[in-house]
C-alpha cells in the first residue's frame, strides 16, 4: 500500500473509531482512489455506509471486498445480514456457510443479530436446518490455539441460538439440551447459563436452576436480575433466608428496581421484622411473590403460546373430560363418529391422540381449558377449574392423575409411562383468573402407537392438526423420522 493511501485508510479507520462516518466515508474514498486494491478499504466503506443506512451502497462495497480478497470471512458475514433484513434467504444463508468456513471464529460476533434476523425471516424448519448444518461445520473446524477459543464460543452460541428457536415454540425439552451443549462448550457465558436455568425453573427443576443462576453469577456477579431470578428458585427449593439474600443483593445493585424493592421488602418483613428462622415455609409463598403487574419466567413463555395460537407446535382442548357424563341417548343422537365408536372415553381418547401426534412428530404443547374459535374470534380461556367435580379427587393432583392413569397409562405405550418425564411434563398454569393445564411433549425416539379397544392406531402433527396414517404411508414415515 503506497504512503499515501496507507495513511488515508489509517485517518478513516479512526474516524471510524470516532464515529465520524461521514468524513470515514472521504477518507475510505480518497484511499481507494489512491491504490484501488486496497480490499480493507472497501470493508471498512462499507460499515461506514450501513451506519449511515445506505444498505445498497454497503452491498456493492462489500462485494467488491470478498472480489478483492477472496478469503473475506467479515465481509461476507455482513453482507449476509443486509441479505437477511431484504428477505433473501436463501443467499444470506449461502454467504453466511461460506464465512463460517473462512472465518469460523467470527460468528459469534454476528450471532444476535443473525439469530434475530434468522427468527423473524425464516420458516422454522430452515432455520433449525442452517443452525444445524452450521454447528456441524464448526464442531470441524481446527479449534486449537487462540483462534480455536473463537471457534469454540462461535460454535456454542449457534448452540444457544437454536435453543432459543425450539424455546420460541414451546420446545422446552430441545431447548434445554441445546443450552446444556452451549453451556459444556462455553462455561463461561454467563448467558448460557441463566437461560438453561430458566428452562430448569419453568420446568420445575428447582434445583438444578438455582445451580445454574449461580454459575452465571461466577460470570457476571454484578447482574440484579440473576439475583433476582436465583431468589426465585431458591424460594421454589424452600430456601428462603438464600432467596432473601439474593433479592437483597439485587436491590444494592439495581436500587431503583421497584420490583426488586417490593420483593425484597416482602421478605425482610418475614425474615426480621416478624423474627422468622427461615425453617419454615413463609406465609407469603401461599401466594405468588410477584407483585401485581409483573409475570414470571414461566408464565412469560406460557403466554407467548397463548398469544402465537395454535400451530404445527401448539394444540389448544377445551376440555380432557367433556364426554365423560354423556347419556346413552346423548351417544346415539350425536354425529361424531368418534362418540360413537369411543362413547364417554372420547374426550380421553382425543387427549391421547394429540399426545402422540406430538410424540410421534417433533414435540409440542397441548393447553387443555382454551375453547378454540375459528370464526376470527379471540381464543376463549374458560380453564379446567369446572372438570373437577368429575374427578376422584377434585384439585390439579387430581386432574394431574386422571391425564397419567386414564389417558397416558391406559392408551400410550408402557414406554412412555415409564419414562415419562422424558416425553411429557405436566404443568398448571392460571390466566384470567382461571387454570389451565399445559403438557410440554417432546419427541419420542420410537415411534408411539396408542392402543384402543384393541386396535392400534398412529398419529403425526401436519401443519396444525393431528392425523392418523397407515399402511405404506406409516412405514415410510417411521424408515425416515425413526433411525
Amino acid at each position: 500500500m503506497p504512503d499515501d493511501s496507507a495513511a488515508s485508510f489509517e485517518e478513516g479507520k479512526t474516524l471510524f473509531d470516532n464515529r465520524h462516518y461521514d468524513d470515514a466515508i472521504d477518507k475510505f474514498r480518497q484511499a481507494l482512489r489512491q491504490n484501488p486494491a486496497v480490499s480493507d478499504a472497501h470493508y471498512y466503506l462499507g460499515r461506514s455506509l450501513l451506519e449511515k443506512k445506505q444498505q445498497n451502497e454497503a452491498v456493492g462495497e462489500f462485494c467488491e471486498a470478498i472480489r478483492k480478497n477472496p478469503s473475506d470471512g467479515n465481509s461476507r458475514y455482513w453482507l449476509a445480514g443486509i441479505l437477511l433484513e431484504k428477505e433473501n434467504i436463501p443467499d444470506a444463508t449461502a454467504l453466511l456457510y461460506e464465512a463460517m468456513r473462512l472465518e469460523p471464529g467470527l460468528l459469534h460476533h454476528f450471532t444476535p443479530r443473525i439469530a434475530g434476523l434468522l427468527r423473524q425471516q425464516g420458516a422454522f424448519a430452515k432455520t433449525e436446518e442452517f443452525l444445524k448444518n452450521g454447528i456441524a461445520l464448526l464442531a470441524a473446524a481446527p479449534a486449537s490455539g487462540a483462534a480455536g477459543a473463537d471457534v469454540m464460543l462461535s460454535r456454542a452460541h449457534l448452540h444457544a441460538i437454536l435453543g432459543q428457536l425450539y424455546f420460541s415454540k414451546g420446545l422446552l425439552n430441545g431447548a434445554m439440551l441445546q443450552f446444556q451443549e452451549a453451556v459444556r462448550i462455553s462455561p463461561k457465558e454467563s448467558s448460557f447459563h441463566t437461560k438453561l436455568a430458566d428452562i430448569f425453573f419453568i420446568t420445575n427443576n428447582g434445583e438444578d436452576a438455582v445451580m445454574e443462576y449461580r454459575a452465571a453469577l461466577v460470570q457476571d456477579p454484578d447482574n440484579a436480575e440473576v439475583h433476582k431470578k436465583l431468589g426465585d428458585a431458591l424460594v421454589k427449593t424452600r430456601q428462603f433466608i438464600d432467596a432473601f439474600n439474593e433479592y437483597r443483593e439485587a436491590v444494592r445493585i439495581e436500587p431503583e428496581n421497584e420490583y426488586y424493592r417490593k420483593v425484597y421488602s416482602q421478605f425482610r418483613t418475614l425474615f426480621i421484622d416478624s423474627g422468622h428462622d427461615g425453617t419454615r415455609e413463609p406465609v407469603v409463598q401461599k401466594h405468588s411473590v410477584h407483585p401485581v403487574g409483573t409475570t414470571s419466567i414461566a408464565d412469560e413463555t406460557f403466554q407467548g403460546l397463548i398469544r402465537g395460537g395454535e400451530n404445527e407446535f401448539v394444540e389448544f382442548k377445551s376440555s380432557a373430560l367433556w364426554s365423560k357424563s354423556l347419556s346413552k341417548g346423548e351417544i346415539t343422537a350425536s354425529d361424531s363418529k368418534e362418540v360413537h365408536k369411543f362413547g364417554r372415553d372420547t374426550s380421553k381418547v382425543i387427549i391421547a391422540k394429540t399426545l402422540a401426534g406430538f410424540l410421534n412428530t417433533d414435540g409440542g404443547n397441548l393447553v387443555i381449558g382454551i375453547k378454540e374459535n375459528k370464526d376470527g374470534a379471540p381464543n376463549e380461556v374458560i380453564g379446567i377449574d369446572s372438570e373437577y367435580p368429575k374427578l376422584k379427587d377434585p384439585c390439579p393432583d387430581g386432574y394431574r392423575r386422571m391425564l397419567i392413569d386414564e389417558i397416558i397409562r391406559k392408551y400410550l405405550p408402557s414406554e412412555i409411562f415409564h419414562h415419562l418425564n422424558n416425553y411429557i411434563r405436566i404443568h398448571f398454569m392460571k390466566m384470567e383468573d382461571r387454570t389451565l393445564c399445559w403438557l410440554e411433549i417432546r419427541k419420542a425416539d420410537e415411534g408411539v402407537f396408542l392402543k384402543i379397544q384393541d386396535e392400534e392406531y398412529f398419529f403425526i402433527r401436519i401443519d396444525a392438526e393431528t392425523r392418523q396414517i397407515a399402511d405404506k404411508a406409516l412405514v415410510d414415515y417411521c424408515r425416515k423420522r425413526f433411525r
